[in-house]
């Protein structure tokens, strides 16, 4: 009887033992997952925002789908999509471990260039995949083979009007969670760098899908409340060719890359043709040989089913397009994504990096200057915005490096535009502090992975120290040429070709109307613009293009003293940059109507 006393007390005991020590030990990757039906599906498992498969439904999505070749082991599609594709971390074994500050530092500024989140087809897009169906619903006739499904397949909006170019809203890639998810993510790692007596203002491209992005952000990072109690404030900048140089969106304002129709915004859908040539002839014949009555398969409707894969998996969780295609065929698709953005506005785009030293100045201006100037400067873009960005910074393709074939994969590239430039991707620029001298070092962060600088890793945890990146920008800009020197020279009504030229409109920040110049003079009084040293001024903007929310003085600068002097100036396009104009050639205050921008 005591033995079994004793037993009845024990074994409660050890079986609390033991499962302590087993959920101790147990991470997310050793828990067992349903197994999903279909292979973009599986996926969903690495989902930042599911937690399984069986938690969604769409009701136009079939369970009884067989498993495809894209969940076989260690192939992951969404890796592959070129961005045409839900959110992912980068994929490179490369990239530093953890996304903690190494130890002994501290980020005390975070700036962030952000894509929108994940969206319907663009409207070109949409026409082109539109046109396609109706092509093959007039053929009366069941197909059969790997586009068997087409026979009772609807496309995934049932109101393209409305929806084409829009964020997602179903699903668990929808953009609406995604932007939301990223709020609630930067919340978390840098929510002692949210101000609690300011207001965060934070920018986004005038467009929908942009500014709803930024918008469901804010609601996640500051709260439902953000807009209505003060805590941050949207700036939208306006995507026209009237704004002149802006940060934001450079491949809207660079009048060269608008015009040259050889090596400008239209080089990377030349190339992408090229390159098309080189691979879809084969898939579209295999196509063709399951279903001769589909006819002729242009390359671009056999690319247009390719990108159906990862638009309509970005609203229904999942897509029977991937199924048609094999895993070459995906790579391969992959590497056109690449070819087009690599040349319309990355490393093998002749204007690519002076429009992305735009963005790259004004951040290191920030840098350089400290936390005094802010804490959190976020911006909301298109990809063809972050891939400048990219380039300027030098972080995935090198002068020495061969550019990019048209007639096969280069499998040795750096340049992958799936890792980098998915919807929603993100590029983040920390500032740390590390002790135990307070010295000063810069790391950039795409997609979740830390990835060391190519030119400069030698701080703790690969980071750089901030001087060699200040220099290192410096550099590229000497060697790069300026934007307003090269670039925007012909803006609408405002005449860069006259004395207001040179790099003024390139260090000018672009977002627009400025709140606060803080200037060093030296400790000298500034009794006017020509007192002024313009080299140490620290720029950032506020609004842009008549979008202000209030007619309050733009221009404010900051004596040695703590004095200001005011330059009333209405909030217009011609008026963003007027003070900085009077700066390289050493006008006098005569020259103040040189509105470069």
């Amino acid at each position: 009887m005591a033995l079994r006393s004793l037993l009845k007390a024990l074994v409660p005991l050890l079986a609390i033992f033991l499962g302590f020590a087993y959920y101790k030990n147990v991470t997310v990757s050793s828990l067992p997952v349903i197994q999903s039906f279909t292979g973009i599906a599986g996926a969903c498992q690495a989902s930042p925002h599911a937690a399984s498969w069986s938690t969604w439904f769409h009701p136009s999505q079939s369970p009884t789908r067989v498993e495809s070749p894209s969940s076989r082991k260690g192939w992951n599609l969404l890796h592959h999509l070129g961005g045409n594709g839900p959110w992912i971390e980068k994929a490179d074994e490369t990239v530093a471990s953890s996304l903690a500050p190494p130890e002994g530092c501290s980020v005390d500024q975070v700036h962030l260039m952000s894509r929108h989140a994940e969206r319907y087809p663009t409207k070109s897009a949409g026409a082109r995949h539109v046109k396609l169906i109706e092509r093959i619903s007039k053929l009366q006739k069941s197909l059969s083979g790997s586009l068997s499904f087409l026979n009772d397949w609807t496309y995934f909006t049932e109101d393209p009007s409305r929806d084409l170019g829009q964020l997602t809203s179903t699903g668990p890639y929808a953009g609406t969670l995604s932007a939301f998810t990223t709020g609630v993510r930067f919340r978390t790692r840098y929510s002692s760098l949210i101000p609690s007596n300011s207001t965060v203002r934070f920018w986004a491209s005038d467009s929908k899908r942009v500014v709803d992005t930024a918008r469901y952000f804010a609601s996640g990072m500051f709260g439902l409340d953000w807009e209505s109690a003060g805590k941050a404030a949207l700036q939208v900048i306006p995507e026209t060719f009237e704004r002149g140089a802006n940060t934001l969106t450079p491949g809207d304002t660079c009048h060269k890359y608008l015009e040259d129709t050889v090596h400008g915004h239209d080089y990377g859908a030349n190339m992408l043709a090229r390159f098309q040539e080189a691979y879809i002839p084969a898939i579209a014949q295999r196509l063709v040989t399951e279903n001769p009555e589909l006819g002729k398969l242009e390359n671009m409707e056999v690319y247009s089913m390719q990108e159906m894969c990862g638009s309509e998996t970005m609203v229904r969780g999942s897509s029977p397009w991937c199924d048609v295609f094999t895993e070459d065929d995906w790579r391969n698709f992959e590497y056109a994504r690449d070819v087009i953005h690599y040349y319309r506005a990355g490393p093998g785009n002749p204007y690519a990096r002076a429009m992305g030293w735009l963005w790259l100045n004004a951040t290191t201006a920030l840098l350089n200057a400290g936390p005094s100037t802010g804490s959190l400067f976020l911006s909301f873009v298109h990809d063809g915005d972050i891939s400048p960005l990219l380039t300027a910074l030098g972080v995935l393709h090198s002068s020495e490096e061969e550019h990019l074939p048209t007639t096969h994969i280069a499998a040795d590239r750096r340049w992958k535009t799936s890792s980098v430039l998915p919807m929603g991707a993100r590029i983040t620029v920390e500032r740390l502090t590390c002790s135990p001298d307070n010295e000063t070092f810069i790391r950039v962060n795409i997609n979740d992975r830390i990835t060391p600088l190519p030119f400069c890793n030698g701080g703790p945890g690969d980071t750089c120290p901030l001087r060699n990146f200040v220099d290192y920008v410096n550099r590229r800009k000497d060697d790069d040429g300026s934007f307003g020197e090269n670039y925007a020279d012909k803006a609408a009504n405002n005449d860069m070709t006259g004395p207001c030229r040179s790099e003024r409109a390139a260090a000018a920040i672009g977002f627009a109307a400025l709140d606060v110049l803080p200037i060093s003079s030296g400790g000298k009084d500034i009794d006017g613009p020509g007192d002024v040293d313009w080299d140490s001024i620290l720029i950032y903007g506020s609004t842009a293009g008549g979008r202000t929310e209030d007619g309050k003085t733009l221009y404010t600068l900051t004596k040695a003293d703590g004095g200001k002097i005011d330059y009333n100036l209405k909030p217009s396009a011609k008026n963003i940059q007027t003070l900085y104009n009077l700066y390289k050639d050493e006008v006098d205050e005569d020259d103040s109507e040189c509105n470069v921008i």
